[in-house]
C-alpha cells in the first residue's frame, strides 16, 4: 500500500516538473485548462501524501452502550 502511494507521489511530481515550465497561466482556454490541471494535480498530491503519512489502523471504537443499541436496532428494525 505504501509503495503504491509513494509511486503515485513520484509520478505526480514528475508530471508537474515536466508540465509547469511549458504552460503559462493566462485568460485563454489553454490557461484555464492548465489552471484546472494544476489544481487537480495538487489535490491528487495532497491525497496521496495524506495516505502516505497518516495511518489507517488508528480507528476509534464505539463505547459498549452504543454497540448494544446498534445491535438492537438491527434486530428489531424493518
Amino acid at each position: 500500500m505504501k509503495q503504491r502511494l509513494f509511486l503515485s507521489v513520484l509520478c505526480i511530481l514528475f508530471l508537474m516538473y515536466d508540465a509547469i515550465p511549458r504552460f503559462q497561466i493566462d485568460l485563454t482556454l489553454e490557461g484555464a485548462f492548465f489552471s484546472l490541471w494544476l489544481v487537480f494535480a495538487i489535490m491528487a498530491l495532497g491525497g496521496n501524501l495524506a495516505g502516505l503519512f497518516f495511518d489507517r489502523t488508528r480507528v476509534q471504537s464505539m463505547p459498549e452502550e452504543d454497540s448494544v443499541t446498534e445491535l438492537r436496532k438491527k434486530q428489531y428494525s424493518r
